[in-house]
């Protein structure tokens, strides 16, 4: 019988930390609920060994590096009509890889039948492709294996998957025209500076007469970037690269973060965006049995924003040393306090994941509208400029010919 070292809190709002024996993690967490205690954490011994051990193996075989979210959404809803139905796990694992089009994905799952049939838990095969299935949805399998609720949190991840995969598509589909204007008006700026205008500055090069300011403004500007372009070329390149590198390191990350939240308009977006998959991920979680320390920390992962990361990792270490989730959350002061009170509403009424699965409905529309306010904004925006752009050229190249016109007239 395996032994589990938890962490839970009594009705007084001590902490009890120990050990216990039980034939399941499930069974467990039945024991401390039935002992009058809130489990916060409960993890089997060794099993923090075990699982690093996997992840270093899963690092050096990258089988799922081109799995995308809709692949693993179709995934888990064929998974779950197909367990939901009474088809064995391994023979609906087997039906499913058989059909699949990307080979990638096949030889993941090839691979995950494989262990399968040598007794590997489903949950630690899955884990041996952590490019593809991360911690969180490992760890919600485990869950289900253990608690008999396969077939629930299939369903619950093809949704949530599903969800983050139809904003994706529709932040993809609002910023297409808007990035294909801006990459246009770029390619026409180059174009006009390497060939047509160097033509016009041959042609004027004969004048006696003094050009307008406005044409030799232009002119020594497109000959300066001419002369100059290995060295603005390089200059940049070095920024972007450096930029790149350092935004790799932990202080990068942090440092880019913080200014995406203090960016105007932009950063409530990125707030908003955060705490909609924290909530979503944690709600799924919760729902599927898993405890609430761990619920949060892995869930916080999700937020795709260290600085809100740091933010929940506090508020879980709160949690731990005896505060409610609710009072964990309203100590920081970056949290919008809609959030704060809707997850106190559904912690005091018990029905805390579907408040958590509501606050990420809506903050999942109010990005959408934002960032389809931006771009509708955005697309005028780069026309007028385009056409100011366009208009100072025209003026450069036509002021010289009306003015010789005049001349000699």
């Amino acid at each position: 019988m395996p032994t589990f070292t938890y962490t839970a809190k009594q009705d007084d709002g001590e902490m009890v930390r120990a050990t216990l024996r039980a034939d399941s993690r499930h069974a467990a967490l039945g024991l401390l609920r039935g002992r009058g205690l809130i489990p916060l954490s409960v993890e089997e011994a060794g099993r923090g060994r075990a699982r690093a051990k996997t992840r270093k193996r899963g690092s050096f075989t990258r089988w799922g590096g081109s799995i995308s979210t809709s692949d693993r959404a179709l995934f888990c809803r064929q998974l779950a009509i197909s367990v939901n139905a009474g088809v064995p796990l391994r023979e609906s694992l087997e039906s499913i890889t058989e059909d699949l089009d990307k080979p990638a994905f096949k030889r993941i799952l090839e691979r995950v039948v494989d262990q399968l049939h040598t007794g590997v838990a489903f949950s630690d095969a899955l884990a041996q492709h952590p490019a593809t299935f991360n911690t969180l949805f490992v760890a919600l399998i485990r869950a289900a294996e253990e608690s008999g609720s396969l077939p629930q949190t299939l369903e619950q991840l093809a949704v949530a998957e599903e969800r983050s995969q139809r904003l994706q598509t529709k932040i993809r589909s609002i910023t297409a025209y808007p990035i294909f204007i801006a990459i246009f008006f770029v390619v026409v700026c180059v174009v006009m500076t390497l060939f047509v205008i160097p033509q016009f500055q041959e042609i004027f090069s004969g004048y006696k007469s003094e050009l307008p300011a406005i044409t030799r403004m232009v002119f020594g500007l497109n000959q300066f970037m001419i002369d100059h372009a290995l060295l603005i070329g390089g200059g940049i390149g070095i920024v972007v690269i450096g930029l790149h590198l350092w935004g790799r390191t932990l202080a990068g990350q942090y440092a880019f973060d913080a200014l995406k939240l203090k960016i105007p308009y932009f950063g409530p977006c990125f707030m908003k965006f955060a705490v909609s998959r924290f909530c979503q991920n944690f709600s799924v979680m919760l729902k599927g049995g898993v405890p609430v320390a761990t619920a949060m920390e892995m869930s916080a992962a999700t937020c795709g924003n260290r600085i809100m990361e740091k933010a929940m990792l506090e508020a879980r270490d709160r949690i731990i040393d005896g505060a409610g989730i609710s009072e964990s959350l309203e100590r920081d002061v970056r949290l919008p306090r809609l959030v704060v009170r809707m997850v106190s509403v559904g912690e005091s009424s018990g029905r805390l994941p579907e408040v958590l699965e509501r606050i990420s409905l809506v903050y999942e529309e109010q990005v959408e509208a934002t960032i389809m306010v931006a771009t509708s904004l955005f697309e005028p925006l780069v026309i007028c400029l385009f056409g100011v752009v366009v208009l100072i050229l025209v003026m450069a190249v036509y002021l010289p010919v009306f003015s010789a016109a005049a001349h000699g007239a």
